[in-house]
């Protein structure tokens, strides 16, 4: 008896889209609508991108890249930063769909290992912040999707592919390189692969990566290697720990945080997992995970996460919870795999549904914490801040505001709200300030800012030694947005650097 065709609206590929689609739009839309400004990092993003270059203090050029891409699109406006951080969302769920058609031959339990990750906060909240990691987030899947077709198809196109995306993960941040080396041991281990070691293709992937890191290479040279200073700080920073905190605790919290932001996709998952199905409502072919593409998932899935602890738990450095943004994405796969469920189309909308209203529930939450919060970023007042230190300026000098001076994060948000986006020297520090040309910064003068409930030290007193000429202004102080009842003012100070022609 012929089996009637799967209608349009309940086909995995449309279904997909649809959620996707709806998923960005709601978290592009939550942030934009609720906060005041963008957070830290992606602020930080859009100073560099002021001035595009081959690297940058903390990071290579991607970051930048896609943050100037982003603002241009939407006209300066901090949706584009949004909705870019969950372009990465969508690169992610894509790459898992997309290999998971493959490697567990159903389409709809593809889908299910696609929507289970957004119960998890990294392809939600944890994003909204677009920076390196939430770039990985995108980048990693992907790449790995087309390592997968490289070594089995072994075409030409997906080999360029690979290339291209594993340069974008070195430029997007360094932490890519784990990843690789997984490829690499994957490559060396299983048997069956040795024969791609002659396929000129591998080399010329390679290639590509290595030619896409050739500009920023030859800017590290030319810097001193900045970057590696910054991540040794922060690999490093903190009290003095124990030898056990210090070779063993770091790694185990990290484990920790890990296993319980899995813990929402798999509650997620049980959606689709639990509950009968006749025989006649089952969709989708048997999942049958052959043990070849069970042990390239542990490759691309456990790999990254296992060499990232061993790496810790050897050197003694400090992880962050945050930094398993991009390691998670194909565990729900693995989930699968091993707890393969019977899918019916009721199971699959039970389980799209569940992740329709756990998305409602995060957007409320989140949008309620900023609301009341007295302390989030979401409320700085910088808008106000950087439009006094531009009216303040041009009626003092007369004359456009290029350049502003401060510690790193209210320097940020000077050059993001400033109506001329200034460039910034960060940390009064040359050095840390590459693109600065500063005979000009000296000729054009600049305005210094200080707001100790950012960052920074509460006086100009040690930065008046570096720069004798500065005039320093009396405090002033500016409301946070979303004011509580007596909540204390942000204050903060000013100082100039006048431009040679008025001193």
């Amino acid at each position: 008896m012929h089996k009637p065709s799967t209608p349009f609206w309940q086909k995995p590929s449309t279904l997909f889209y649809l959620f996707f689609g709806c998923y960005v739009i709601a978290w592009t839309l939550a942030p934009t609508l609720i906060r005041h400004v963008t957070p830290m990092d992606a602020t930080e993003g859009s100073m560099w991108a002021l001035k595009m270059q081959w690297g940058y203090p903390r990071d290579p050029w991607l970051n930048a890249l896609l943050t100037k891409i982003a603002l241009w699109l939407f006209h300066d406006h901090d949706m584009g930063i949004y909705f870019f951080s969950q372009l990465m969302a969508l690169m992610a769920a894509y790459g898992c769909f997309r290999l998971g058609r493959i490697i567990l031959k159903n389409d709809y339990a593809a889908l299910i290992a696609a929507v289970s990750l957004t119960a998890m906060q990294y392809f939600n909240v944890g994003i909204i912040d677009f920076n390196d990691n939430g770039c990985l987030l995108g980048l990693w899947p992907m790449m790995f999707y087309y390592f997968y077709q490289a070594c089995h198809r072994q075409k030409f196109k997906d080999w360029m592919l690979l290339g291209l995306f594993a340069g974008l993960g070195v430029m997007a941040k360094y932490y890519t390189l784990i990843p690789l080396l997984c490829m690499l041991a994957y490559l060396i281990f299983e048997k069956s692969k040795h024969a791609l070691w002659k396929d000129y293709r591998l080399y010329l992937a390679t290639a590509i990566m290595a030619l896409m890191s050739l500009g920023h290479i030859i800017w590290l040279f030319k810097y001193d290697f900045i970057p590696f200073n910054f991540i040794l700080g922060v690999l490093n920073r903190g009290a003095q720990p124990s030898f056990y905190q210090q070779h063993f605790g770091y790694a185990l919290h990290f484990t920790t945080s890990q296993l319980g932001t899995l813990l929402c996709a798999a509650i997620l998952y049980s959606f689709a997992y639990f509950g009968k199905v006749k025989k006649q409502d089952i969709i989708g072919h048997n999942i049958m995970v052959t043990p070849s593409d069970k042990r390239f998932l542990y490759y691309i899935a456990i790999g990254p996460l296992a060499l990232t602890l061993l790496v810790s738990i050897l050197v003694g450095w400090q992880i962050y919870s945050m930094w398993g943004i991009p390691l998670l994405t194909f565990f729900p796969m693995i989930l699968i795999s091993l707890k393969p469920p019977l899918l019916s189309f009721h199971k699959v909308k039970r389980c799209l549904i569940a992740a329709l209203v756990i998305m409602a529930l995060m957007i409320t939450g989140y949008s309620i914490s900023i609301i009341r919060s007295t302390t989030s970023s979401a409320n700085y007042p910088a808008r106000g801040i950087a439009r006094l230190l531009s009216s303040q300026w041009q009626q003092r000098y007369h004359q456009p505001l290029v350049y502003v001076a401060g510690y790193n994060k209210p320097v940020s948000y000077m050059t993001r709200y400033a109506p001329l986006r200034p460039q910034a020297l960060i940390d009064f520090n040359p050095r840390l300030s590459p693109g600065i040309d500063m005979d000009d910064f000296y000729k054009k003068g600049a305005a210094f800012i200080l707001i100790p409930q950012m960052e920074g030290a509460s006086s100009f007193d040690e930065i008046k030694k570096q720069f004798p000429k500065l005039i320093v202004t009396p405090w002033q102080s500016i409301p946070w947005e979303r004011a509580k009842k007596d909540q204390k003012p942000m204050r903060f100070q000013i100082g100039y650097l006048a431009p040679q022609n008025e001193e």
